[in-house]
């Protein structure tokens, strides 16, 4: 389950051989805080792209209105864009997901480009202390990534 207030993390990774991605959640914010396994300058997003081969951690704060929310990647750079999508569902909600879908970027190369200029290695040691994790654990299967979730 998954309560309000409570923070998430969400590690996904591109498993394609030559599509990158764009990841959302409806309603809510990324905060990256690793790429390839080096922790980063903590940067809020509200899409992120994962290129082919790459990993990333995002932290997700549940502290939108407890419903559901579709979780969504897309293909970057394809014609068609291929999209899927999940659901996060906040404990103690029967209310589903509304429509449109999260729009993310499509065929904007600048734009991909541009985010990855704002992402930078933390020269500081990363405490994970602050930040409490269960047992328990969600793994789900996108057309072009694999996500973990670590409930906290």
């Amino acid at each position: 389950m998954l309560f309000s207030g409570q923070t998430y993390k969400f590690r996904i990774s591109n498993v394609g051989i030559s599509t990158s991605i764009n990841f959302r959640i409806q309603g809510h914010t990324l905060t990256l805080v690793e790429v390839e396994g080096s922790h980063t300058m903590q940067e809020v997003y509200d899409s992120l792209d994962v290129h082919v081969g790459q990993s990333v951690t995002v932290l997700v704060k549940l502290n939108s209105a407890v419903k559901g929310y579709f979780i969504v990647a897309s293909s970057r750079f394809t014609k068609p864009i291929l999209t899927t999508t999940a659901l996060l569902r906040y404990a103690g909600s029967n209310t589903p997901p509304s429509l449109p879908l999260p729009i993310g970027p499509t065929y904007h190369v600048h734009w991909s480009m541009k985010q990855a200029r704002t992402i930078r290695l933390s020269s500081s040691s990363f405490s994970l202390t602050t930040i409490l994790f269960s047992q328990s654990n969600m793994c789900l299967v996108a057309n072009y990534c694999q996500i973990h979730m670590w409930t906290g």
